[in-house]
């Protein structure tokens, strides 16, 4: 379904690099160009997922580096002021340094098409409300019903002589929330829709908008700028990032997940695979907080720590119980190593395979040799329910109040950086912003 409702993004592992010649703010023709996410798996590009519900921490929490770079752009942008082209009659919002046409004009500590002599809504007459950071500002753009009204002013009532220019021009760019991050830049509708932005065609500014609620979809937030979508961390067990992905999930459970079904029954194999999804996703989202993750990866981990587990506590009803364990550890192994690629997810396989692990033992049946035996299980199944408990409370403890730890070498658990875009987006940290 998600695939017959998304674009497919290109095939591969490292951005592509995506050209067009289109009318600009400045209405001029130039070519731009942005990055765009591919996706070997034949499926959705990063941004699309992230609307339907994958793994992405800034949805999840008020994740404190994300909105640090809000700050730090709202603080850029009380420096911009209103560009005019004149022979246009067109202007946007951009910093004095940008505004370089020969027809054009900066206007300092304006904004284009606000004002307090531009607004009609008597609850925003006070003057106290217009001075400041413009984030303060109401948002009261021109209404073109009072454009000959505003066009008569002259004067204030103080006798200075009213700048109207910037009020009376046609407003060219508006607010886009661009990529994975959200990132809001001035910019006209045409080139918003080419980089698959966000246009917000009723604000003027970046501060009136909110980014990430258009980038993380599904329900929207409880309150305003405070993401809570906290259900991320089962919904992406159910979702997958393409044609390929999904094949080898089926596989998968028509296959080992079928045969431990019928060995351990339903409930129980639920509970170790739901467990196990939820522990490799809030892992991840520790780890890796700005790479959304879709997939069943960590709960089938989950499963095969189970089999690790069939193995361990019936160890003598086996044959050759070494044999088994060692092809299940070498498997183990091999898909850790193809884990080491991007668009897989080797933190939601390892919390995957840890919990999986505990809850293995806490729940599969197993046979009895001897009274010892029984109660040496007995212990075990006791403290491995315990520490699952404890753990899933660390995770969630460590995600939503430890923010900003780093782990330098870490990436390398999940991804061999190859080339210098190879591994991109299996950081810690968010990517450089693009600016006004």
């Amino acid at each position: 379904a998600v695939v017959s409702t998304q674009s497919i993004a290109p095939v591969g592992f490292v951005d592509k690099l995506v050209t067009r010649q289109l009318l600009r703010h400045n209405l001029a023709y130039e070519t731009i160009g942005y990055n765009q996410t591919t996706n070997f798996w034949i499926g959705p590009d990063y941004q699309s997922l992230i609307h339907l519900g994958a793994k992405y921490s800034p949805c999840m929490r008020k994740d404190k580096e994300y909105f640090e770079k809000i700050e730090d752009d709202i603080a850029v942008e009380d420096g911009t002021g209103c560009c005019i082209r004149e022979d246009l009659n067109a202007c946007w919002q951009t910093k004095q340094s940008q505004c370089t046409s020969s027809f054009a004009k900066f206007k300092e500590n304006k904004v284009c098409g606000l004002g307090k002599h531009g607004c009609y809504n008597e609850a925003y007459s006070n003057e106290s409300l217009w001075e400041g950071a413009y984030s303060t500002w109401p948002n009261c753009p021109v209404e073109e019903e009072h454009r000959a009204e505003i066009s008569a002013l002259d004067k204030d009532k103080n006798g200075v002589k009213i700048e109207k220019d910037h009020l009376l021009c046609e407003v060219s760019a508006r607010p886009c929330c661009i990529g994975l991050q959200g990132e809001c830049t001035i910019v006209s509708q045409e080139e918003c829709s080419f980089r698959k932005g966000f246009f917000h065609e009723n604000a003027t500014l970046c501060s009136q908008v909110s980014c990430i609620t258009d980038v993380c979809g599904l329900s929207g937030f409880l309150f305003d700028n405070v993401p809570d979508q906290f259900y991320r961390a089962l919904l992406p067990t159910f979702m997958h990032a393409g044609i390929i992905h999904l094949a080898i999930t089926l596989v998968f459970q028509a296959t080992i997940l079928r045969d431990m079904e019928k060995f351990a029954g339903w409930w129980r194999i639920g509970f170790i695979y739901f467990a196990s999804g939820i522990g490799g996703t809030m892992l991840s989202a520790i780890l890796i907080p700005y790479q959304p993750e879709v997939g069943a990866s960590g709960a089938l981990y989950g499963i095969l720590a189970s089999l690790i587990v069939e193995v361990v506590v019936n160890w003598k009803i086996y044959k050759s119980p070494f044999l088994e364990l060692a092809k299940l550890l070498l498997l183990l192994a091999l898909l850790f190593l193809v884990g080491l690629l991007p668009w897989i997810d080797n933190y939601a396989h390892i919390g995957g395979f840890l919990f999986g692990f505990l809850t293995s033992f806490v729940v599969l049946p197993h046979v009895n040799f001897s009274e010892e035996d029984r109660i040496a299980k007995l212990v075990v199944q006791i403290a491995c329910g315990v520490l699952s408990v404890v753990l899933f409370a660390l995770l969630f403890i460590v995600f939503y109040l430890a923010q900003g730890s780093t782990c330098e070498n870490c990436i390398y658990i999940n991804c061999i950086p190859f080339t210098d875009s190879f591994c991109q987006d299996s950081t810690m940290e968010l990517r450089p912003r693009i600016g006004v």
